[in-house]
């Protein structure tokens, strides 16, 4: 269903279901029709140092939200009543799939594209999840899994409001400057918890040198890793590695 045509404050907008895997929970998802639609609107409003490859639910993403959501491989941690975070969420769908099919009692969509936030969000409140400030994710509720949005960059990250548990992430290894921030990054949102990260990467790597930058990084952070395969969300999906850093 189209939501909107775009004008100058949001870019065209469709809402789109799906279900993942062998699961029988459905997934309302608000997102723009397309990368190529999305970087029309970038253009038409002048922006054209945005990246619209957010607008997309990646392969590797798709693998991962599955994994998660059949809870059926032991390599995925379980996340009942965890509070989780994804890192670079995009459209959100990992998190969505931790909130609505695993139980986790929170769910933070962080990105630095405001309007991917603005989906993910959107898309947790069609799909029946409560939506609240990151302060308020520590206050008791009943039902349905809370999430909340923040803007964060894990180049320049700053200190959240509120405590996390398992990060989570899919598709964000394709810098390798950027990687060993992106480790660190990770390590201090679960240090006070002692907490779990899980990273998805398609296994043949986009840009050489960011799974071994970012291996060093968590190594060098006291972490132990260890990289397992993911099964295929469909047959035309490539194959999809989980790094966990515990």
């Amino acid at each position: 269903a189209v939501l909107t045509p775009g004008d100058q404050a949001l870019p065209p907008l469709v809402e789109v279901s799906l279900k993942l895997g062998t699961t029988k929970e459905e997934i309302r998802m608000v997102k723009p029709p397309s990368v190529d639609e999305l970087w029309s609107w970038y253009e038409m409003t002048g922006n054209m140092d945005a990246d619209p490859s957010w607008a997309k639910n990646w392969e590797t993403a798709m693998s991962f939200a599955t994994a998660i959501a059949e809870r059926s491989n032991t390599d995925v941690p379980n996340l009942k009543s965890k509070r989780v975070l994804e890192v670079g969420s995009g459209l959100g769908l990992v998190g969505i799939a931790a909130a609505k099919c695993a139980g986790a009692d929170s769910v933070i969509f962080s990105d630095r594209e405001p309007l991917a936030i603005h989906c993910a969000l959107s898309s947790a409140a069609v799909s029946g999840m409560s939506i609240v400030p990151v302060p308020d994710l520590s206050l008791k509720r009943d039902g349905a899994g809370a999430c909340a949005g923040c803007l964060f960059d894990w180049s320049e990250p700053q200190a959240l409001a509120a405590e996390i548990d398992v990060v989570l992430g899919a598709d964000c290894l394709y810098d390798p400057a950027t990687a060993a921030l992106l480790a660190k990054c990770c390590a201090d949102l679960v240090a006070k918890t002692k907490g779990v990260v899980c990273i998805a990467e398609p296994k043949k790597e986009r840009a050489i040198g960011c799974r071994a930058a970012f291996l060093d990084a968590c190594t060098a952070a006291g972490a132990t890793t260890r990289i397992v395969s993911l099964p295929k969300a469909s047959s035309i999906h490539p194959p999809t590695g989980l790094v966990v850093a515990s």
